[in-house]
């Protein structure tokens, strides 16, 4: 027992030396960091030396956060200048404050055939002769490390342009500065005498009928014309390439939305006189416009009966590449005459009373005894809940038919001459095409 107890009191005189030990080296750290402190002047008694200190910290901060934002910056400019194409969407010329826009830049694989796609607002106030026309080039702050070959050319009367370079290199990625002037007024003098630029207010503005523009003819984000030639001169296939190919593409897709849409009309159609038949009652008889059409598998509208001044050409496999006047005419010599006559054709068939285009008012109705429901005599609140249906549903197909007809009309014939009319643009480029020949109208400065 008395060993037990001694043994005891040995540990416990053991662990308060150790807690001793630990206490005194905790003073010792303390006082380590405390002499510290004092050394630096950052103790109690030195209030001034402490904001001395985290003022320099926090300026070192503040220093450093900046260096880094300013390099994250130049790192965002210098990839947007590599990216970035089109930087001036559209402008104005200087005197005639005609405005033109900038379409977007067309490209070759390898970027050594750049093309910048212009269009004027107003054709109608412009040259289209390319031949009026005299360009001016710098780089965005000094010249351009390059010197390619430029040309100006017009599709017309159309109002499309290109200001076109083409270089053995592939075009760096640089910012070019391009004035336009026109030596043409047509328009007469309201402009304000500049471009809408800052830097446009030279006297040559107030002087000349000029508009301003920069691209990046090398950058990354230009639209590759991977199907057109490096170097074609060919007009109409300058034209479909850059404009007629993506009108095209946004007329063809009209014309799809038109043909879903006259596709649900016709399944409306089906669902109203169903309803109809389930009450007892006869149709009323489908109007000769809609009678027989449906879509079929490739989802192209195939009509029974076309519409008076209607279209008939292959659209739905061939495209402008292909060409629509062709499917028609052997040249585009005839296509005004053609066009006339097309339009006279269309007036006189409207007037024939068997392809009259109206839904003729529906008064009655008969049940499957023979019977006839007089609809201007049925009220709701007042009539049968079935006769009210069936009114309802007559109305409802009377609806569907006019809408029916209003979108087949628009797509047998407002589309369909808007693709001819594009494909007459096309071919009419082989004579209406300029390009500016003479070398001293494009100057590099």
């Amino acid at each position: 027992m008395t060993r037990r107890v001694m043994k005891g009191l040995k540990n416990q005189k053991a662990t308060e030396e150790e807690q001793g030990t630990d206490k005194q080296e905790k003073i010792s750290f303390i006082q380590r960091l405390q002499n510290v402190r004092d050394k630096l002047k950052l103790g109690p008694h030195h209030k001034m030396e402490r904001f001395t200190a985290m003022l320099g910290a926090t300026l070192t901060a503040l220093i450093l956060f900046t260096a880094l934002s300013f390099v994250t910056h130049r790192s965002n400019v210098v990839q947007s200048v590599s990216a970035q194409a089109v930087y001036t969407e559209s402008f104005n010329f200087s005197l005639s404050n005609e405005k033109m826009y900038v379409e977007g830049v067309f490209a070759n694989e390898d970027k050594t055939d750049v093309m910048i796609l212009l269009r004027m607002q107003n054709p109608e106030n412009m040259s289209s002769d390319a031949s009026n026309y005299e360009l001016f080039i710098t780089g965005e702050k000094d010249s351009l490390t390059y010197e390619p070959d430029v040309t100006f050319s017009l599709f017309g009367s159309t109002g499309y342009g290109v200001i076109r370079f083409q270089d053995d290199e592939p075009i760096p990625k640089e910012v070019a500065d391009i004035t336009i002037r026109s030596n043409a007024d047509l328009a007469g003098r309201d402009g304000s005498g500049t471009s809408g630029e800052k830097d446009s207010n030279d006297g040559s503005f107030g002087e000349y009928d000029q508009g301003k523009l920069f691209v990046n003819p090398g950058a990354e984000d230009v639209t590759t014309l991977d199907w057109l030639e490096t170097g074609e001169t060919e007009p109409t296939k300058l034209y479909t390439a850059l404009v007629a190919e993506s009108l095209d593409q946004e007329i063809r897709d009209e014309m799809q939305e038109q043909t879903d849409e006259l596709g649900k009309l016709l399944n409306r159609e089906k669902e109203y006189a169903n309803r109809l038949v389930s009450a007892g009652y006869e149709p009323p008889e489908t109007p000769w416009f809609v009678n027989g059409d449906y879509i079929d598998e490739n989802g192209v509208l195939v009509a029974a009966r076309d519409l008076a001044g209607a279209f008939t050409f292959d659209y739905s496999t061939k495209s402008i590449r292909d060409g629509y006047i062709n499917q028609i005419m052997n040249d585009l010599s005839s296509f005004d005459e053609y066009m006339e006559e097309h339009s006279k054709n269309e007036s006189e068939a409207k007037m024939d009373s068997t392809r009259e285009e109206q839904v003729q008012r529906i008064d009655t109705i008969k049940n499957e005894d023979g019977a006839e429901l007089d609809l201007t005599s049925v009220a709701t609140g007042s009539s049968p809940s079935a006769q009210v249906a069936a009114k309802d549903s007559v109305e409802s197909l009377q609806g569907t038919w006019r809408e029916y007809l209003n979108i087949k009309s628009k797509l047998q014939r407002d589309l369909m001459r808007k693709l001819l009319i594009l494909d007459a643009d096309v071919q009419s480029q082989a004579f209406s095409y300029s390009v500016q020949s003479d070398k001293d109208a494009v100057t590099f400065y």
